[in-house]
């Protein structure tokens, strides 16, 4: 499952600097991506909506999540920068 340790990473892997750029790409408010990443072990307790906004925000700069494994929606997600087509 996605933890806010892994939202803030994503976060970071795509160069997007601060919270309050991600939150304006997801049309979300800082302090909901605060809280977000304040998560750091657990997954976030928050709208649906937002979590999806931000993890939206995320691919389109670029993050692939995936299940390692591909096995189980319980399992470890994992993210890396796509790779740049052409």
């Amino acid at each position: 499952m996605l933890t806010g340790d892994q939202i803030a990473a994503a976060r970071r892997l795509a160069g997007i600097r601060s919270q309050a750029e991600l939150a304006a790409l997801a049309g979300v408010s800082r302090p909901t991506v605060e809280r977000a990443e304040a998560a750091r072990h657990l997954i976030p307790s928050m709208n649906a909506d937002a979590m999806a906004r931000i993890i939206r925000a995320l691919e389109t700069a670029g993050i692939e999540f995936h299940l390692d494994g591909g096995a189980s929606l319980a399992g470890d997600v994992g993210m890396r920068r796509r790779s740049p087509v052409g």
